[in-house]
């Protein structure tokens, strides 16, 4: 069974990790199921250097019950309170214009979750979680239409039944997902991030001593294509498209000291329906499937993507990075005309010398000006206009450093401060700019009279960890020049948010 992002024990795991306990590496995508974390929690208790409170706490909360042993059904409630005030406007998400405070998070956000579940030891699990939101303004998690006439929405955020046999685990049905997730405060991927809804998908992984591979198959939303928004030939008129999402990748652990991950996703455009079986298969590389002589000449061209990630662990330090290839021209030829589309990300933390659990980490991060742009808006990677992988989207630059503390194994203080850097493109932009023709653009795009945006972003945290009722207290400062790439003097933007949840067998 998996434990649903935004539980408090994924800052508390990360914590644990990032503090030099190398053994309580859970998985390198999330969510993370029960089994793995108590695989994980077992190897620490093993490593001298993961000794402490904070362990003690994950040990007591995953440690295995009577009800873990043979078949159990559970259901559990939640009630969760947002307070936000905006200063200027909102900032929020990164990927997103700055806009005013009226379209930004509302005031008071109320959600309802109701939880089901049955599980029979660590083979089957089925799992039905629904919700309700009382204003879904400026939420990149909601696919769901507004209730009647209403700013609310009711939908189910996760729904799927999971079974593991012969080593592996296979979900069917509704979860959101991460890979290669490796920021402070929920993580951050060039790949897979969970910045939109959840998917719809066949997922399978497995996971050895040394070896960690995960395939996913899903569903994302259509879109339609007219003469207005996207500058295709009026004759043909509206043109709809229906998308899927493929990806495979495998993590290479060949000592505690290092950490190898390769893979690579495609997003596929259809004019029909339908499960396209080619890239089902995990084992026969995308770029191969996609030159198949089987393949018609006339569907449109897939987007597809490689990737891979390195950790190095140095005593308590960890270095790594990430390089995601959307493409990458080898020809001279091509290169006149066409730039790379790439993403990367380098990454250095150490715990502080101090006596709490407690990290420092430097990164920086970039996503080429071009990255996930295609021609036309149906292969472009998004997700409802959401970024599929980093919230920075294309054409962006963030370098910060960030450090937490835990007073308590419950109590985590976090802060930050980076400088960010936006050119012209946005990952919802219509018609679509691809990176045909582009090749020389400055880093990030920049034209007369439209500057580069930059900004200093900071920002304070406090969270008190607890299962039953968690508590985050966070103010976010923006010192923003140039605005939505206008000429104009710097600003002062400020986000403060106060989020509560009771929870009650949840989840």
């Amino acid at each position: 069974m998996a434990l649903p992002l935004g539980d408090p024990a994924y800052e508390q795991l990360t914590a644990l990790e990032r503090a030099g306990c190398t053994e309580a590496r859970v998985a390198v995508t999330q969510p993370y199921d029960v089994r793995s974390i108590r695989w994980a929690l077992g190897a620490a208790t093993r490593d001298d250097r993961c000794a402490g409170p904070l362990l003690d706490e994950l040990m007591q909360r995953f440690k295995k019950t009577p009800s873990d042993t043979g078949s159990s059904a559970r259901a559990g409630a939640a009630a969760t309170l947002s307070a936000t005030g905006l200063r200027n406007g909102e900032f929020f998400p990164l990927w997103e214009n700055v806009r005013p405070a009226g379209q930004g998070d509302p005031s008071l956000v109320g959600i309802g979750n109701a939880r089901v579940s049955w599980g029979e030891d660590d083979k089957l699990a089925v799992v039905v979680d629904g919700y309700v939101e009382s204003n879904s303004r400026n939420d990149p998690l909601v696919r769901a239409k507004q209730f009647r006439r209403t700013t609310a929405v009711i939908d189910f955020g996760e729904a799927y039944v999971a079974g593991r046999a012969l080593g592996v685990t296979l979900s069917l049905g509704r979860e959101r997902e991460a890979w290669l997730s490796d920021a402070f405060d929920g993580g951050e991927s060039f790949m897979l991030g969970a910045n939109g809804p959840p998917i719809d998908r066949l997922a399978a992984d497995f996971r050895t001593t040394h070896f960690e591979g995960h395939v996913l198959f899903g569903s994302l939303d259509d879109v339609v294509l007219s003469p207005e928004q996207d500058s295709i030939n009026t004759s043909f008129g509206p043109q709809h498209y229906c998308r899927r999402l493929a990806g495979h990748e495998l993590t290479w652990r060949p000592s505690r000291v290092i950490e190898l991950s390769a893979g690579e996703t495609a997003l596929l455009s259809r004019a029909a329906q339908g499960i396209d079986l080619y890239y089902v298969n995990p084992f026969v590389p995308y770029i191969m499937t996609q030159n198949d002589t089987g393949r018609t000449a006339t569907e449109p061209r897939n987007n597809l993507t490689a990737f891979t990630a390195m950790r190095l662990h140095v005593g308590r330090a960890t270095l790594g990075g990430q390089l995601l290839i959307d493409d990458i021209q080898i020809d001279a030829t091509d290169r006149r005309v066409t730039p790379d589309q790439l993403g990367w990300d380098l990454m250095a933390r150490a715990p502080l010398p101090i006596d709490r659990t407690s990290t420092v980490q430097l990164t920086y991060e970039r996503v080429d000006s071009y990255t996930y742009q295609q021609p036309y808006y149906m292969e472009v990677w998004q997700y409802y206009n959401t970024p599929i992988g980093s919230e920075l989207g294309p054409d962006a630059d963030y370098a910060h450093v960030d450090a937490d503390v835990f007073v308590t194994p419950r109590v985590r203080f976090a802060g930050g401060l980076g400088e960010w850097r936006r050119g012209l493109q946005r990952i919802y932009e219509r018609p679509a700019q691809g990176p045909v023709g582009h090749a020389g653009v400055p880093f990030p795009t920049t034209v007369p009279g439209e500057p580069v945006q930059t900004a200093t972003l900071g920002y304070l945290s406090a969270q008190l960890l607890t299962v039953v009722l968690p508590v985050t207290a966070r103010i976010d400062l923006a010192r923003i020049r140039n605005v939505n790439n206008a000429p104009a003097p710097a600003a002062l933007y400020a986000s403060l948010k106060l989020t509560a949840r009771y929870a009650f067998r949840y989840p």
